[in-house]
């Protein structure tokens, strides 16, 4: 029987809002399994401990001050991520905003600003990287997505909207370039405890209204372990797909309070 292959040897990984929450345990996860990994956010100090922890596993490591915002800042990322470290052979796009704003409130530039850093910025770097992923005989796109852009809730503005698309847009990618060799997925997380969500995992803990029937707080490592899965040879047969992983919240209905 063979056995399941989870390495990243050779690969050469870009993951932007790398340095904290969800992408650094990303990041660390794909350099434990053997990538060397460029990682892209707009914090220097975050960055930078995030690169020490990176080259501690013994893999090469960049980090990028980068604004996913900004058209420049993306194509400086992916030419920098090629000069030291020769190419980018998986691609997560992790890095997002969001707007608290009510629909009613909810003006043009606004609603363009959440567009273009979660929409346009996987896009545009998809782009930049796919014909180095052509040439290096293929690659892939992970997209971070919300369980929001499948179930949106009341009070999430524009944000859910915004990952609703950003799942479409994954089909599509990989609609086009499963013939490149290239595959594009996205995962769904549910509430996750990271240093953005902190004051709604704090809530949810002290309340005890938990939104899911595991009747818990998703941890930065579960969405990593199954990034991992879907970058290596374990996961070449999934393109397309967008992957829930949210404790069962989606499927509790909406509103719904599980039974403690």
């Amino acid at each position: 029987m063979s056995s399941v292959d989870l390495s990243l040897e050779g690969k050469v990984a870009l993951v932007t809002g790398g340095s904290k929450g969800i992408g650094r345990a990303i990041a660390l996860t794909f350099a434990e399994h053997g990538a060397d990994v460029a990682i892209a956010a707009r914090g220097v100090e975050a960055l930078d401990a995030t690169r020490e922890a990176l080259l501690a596993t013994g893999r090469r490591a960049i980090a990028v001050q980068c604004d996913v915002g900004n058209d420049d800042d993306l194509a400086r990322t992916v030419r920098e991520t090629g000069e030291q470290l020769g190419g980018v052979d998986i691609l997560v796009n992790n890095a997002a905003t969001g707007s608290q704003a009510s629909l009613r409130r909810t003006t043009a530039d606004e609603l363009l600003q959440v567009m273009r850093v979660n929409v346009w910025a996987p896009l545009r770097l998809s782009q930049l990287c796919h014909p180095g992923m052509v040439e290096r005989g293929g690659g892939v796109i992970i997209n971070v997505v919300s369980n929001e852009g499948v179930r949106p809730s009341v009070g999430i503005g524009v944000y859910a909207p915004s990952k609703a698309a950003l799942i479409n847009l994954s089909q599509l990618c990989a609609k086009h370039w499963a013939k490149d060799g290239i595959r594009v997925t996205s995962i769904a997380p549910g509430l996750i405890r990271t240093e953005l969500a902190a004051g709604l995992v704090e809530a949810v803990e002290s309340s005890g209204q938990y939104p899911n029937p595991q009747r818990r707080i998703g941890e930065p490592e579960e969405i990593a372990g199954l990034a991992l899965l879907l970058a290596s040879p374990a996961g070449t047969f999934a393109t397309g797909a967008n992957f829930i992983f949210d404790g069962g919240e989606v499927i509790s209905g909406a509103g719904e309070v599980p039974p403690a």
